[in-house]
């Protein structure tokens, strides 16, 4: 379902000459894979590793690693440039920028609050080069209901597509909290290991009696199973293109029924991604704890 522009040593080449030489041509971005219309994000996925597998064995490991709603969002960087995989549904593309200014232009876009953000997530694993040092500090929760759920849906679709070719093997997840049922815990992840259960959500329900009709009531909400802890979990396939949608519509439809008013009222925390680095999630939604602090 997808077709490279030319080889793969194309894509290492065209990375190569963007990162490296005086005369590359900066602020253009060079296609370097197409995808078919209709093309799901397993397909994407598959058809990107390869051309991703040779940028990084020609230039090396990136600095950053990240992603958007609609394509990846990985770096890597010297003194003068940042190299940028990106890219959307229909196509991935190379780019080169002058490093210091374009890391100040996304600054500002987060800063003024424009969407859509340069990223949805981004993984710092201290990879080699130069961080330009513009890094958005601040977060913002969505305005509302819709938002958070959309934002949520897209940043587990973006895990999904892109975490498996630039940190193979790796889960990513966080906990919820919410201000009007603080202490109750919400894990939400995505797991590749995990196989037709890659998409996973759990609650515990512990001080509620586990009656028919709780039951009823925790299934309305999108809830699948529960366990004699009494934690309500949902798991999905990563096979479905809906269920990074649906369990986004779970988490908040839960949240919702439990008092929650606004975005505002929730806090994501211990947000990792194989307890190996710094995984920063500006698209999630709500809001984060801790807040986001210096690549340094």
């Amino acid at each position: 379902m997808t077709h490279t522009t030319g080889p793969v040593r194309y894509a290492a080449d065209l990375a190569e000459s963007l990162l490296a030489h005086a005369d590359a041509e900066l602020g253009r971005s060079f296609p370097i894979l197409t995808y078919e219309e209709g093309s799901g994000l397993v397909d994407r996925r598959t058809a990107l590793q390869p051309v991703y597998e040779a940028v990084v064995a020609r230039v090396g490991q990136p600095k950053l690693l990240g992603g958007t709603t609609y394509g990846p969002s990985v770096r890597w960087s010297n003194r003068e440039r940042t190299l940028l995989l990106s890219g959307d549904h229909s196509e991935a593309t190379l780019s080169a920028h002058p490093g210091e200014s374009f890391a100040r232009e996304e600054f500002w876009r987060f800063d003024s609050g424009s969407l859509p953000y340069p990223y949805t997530w981004q993984l710092d694993r201290h990879g080699p080069g130069r961080d330009h040092g513009w890094t958005f500090h601040g977060h913002a929760a969505a305005d509302d209901w819709t938002s958070a759920e959309e934002g949520l849906a897209g940043l587990l679709a973006s895990w999904a597509e892109h975490l498996p070719v630039q940190a193979p093997g790796d889960w990513a997840g966080f906990k919820l909290w919410a201000a009007r049922d603080w202490g109750r815990t919400m894990i939400v992840s995505f797991d590749p290991a995990e196989t037709n259960a890659e998409f996973h959500v759990a609650i515990e329900d512990k001080d509620h009696e586990q009656t028919l009709e709780r039951a009823v009531e925790m299934r309305a909400r999108g809830w699948r199973d529960v366990d004699e802890h009494r934690w309500w979990r949902t798991k999905l396939p990563v096979t479905d293109p809906t269920a990074a949608a649906e369990l986004a519509r779970v988490v908040i439809t839960d949240l919702r029924a439990r008092g929650t008013v606004c975005p505002d009222e929730v806090t994501a925390w211990d947000i990792s991604a194989g307890d190996n680095g710094e995984l920063w999630v500006p698209g999630i939604g709500v809001d984060v704890s801790p807040r986001r602090g210096e690549h340094h």
